[in-house]
């Protein structure tokens, strides 16, 4: 139980400082503020690996390649810790959706970063 609270403890700390850095384009100040608002706003219809690599590209793009990371990693710990379903899958389709990011340069295009997740998925497009 302890190790649980101190790894949540550790983790909000984290996502605390991450959030530091702000600039206009952010769709919110705060680390899970930004991270909210990207899966807030992510199409419909997307299936789960889609949804992670998606969500992380945005992520990556909107907030910081850190937050992306973060935001990924501690939905998995949350999962572990709190009768979710922690995945390895769900953590490949984050690091694809980062680089997916990485690909994009600075510009925010669902279509393309969808296309890009989607390809790197082995999905075929819908």
């Amino acid at each position: 139980m302890r190790l649980k609270h101190s790894i949540r403890a550790s983790c909000l700390a984290v996502l605390g400082i991450a959030g530091c850095a702000v600039s206009p384009e952010r769709p919110a100040p705060s680390t899970v503020g930004c991270a909210e608002a990207v899966v807030a706003a992510l199409p419909p219809g997307l299936d789960d690996p889609g949804k992670h690599c998606l969500a992380s590209a945005g992520i990556a793009l909107q907030c910081s390649r850190l937050e992306a990371w973060l935001a990924g990693w501690g939905k998995e710990v949350g999962d572990a810790f709190g009768g979710g379903d922690p995945s390895r899958q769900d953590l490949e389709a984050n690091r694809i959706g980062r680089r997916c990011a990485k690909g994009a340069g600075e510009t925010v295009d669902t279509g393309a970063l969808l296309e890009c997740c989607r390809r790197e998925l082995g999905q075929p497009g819908r």
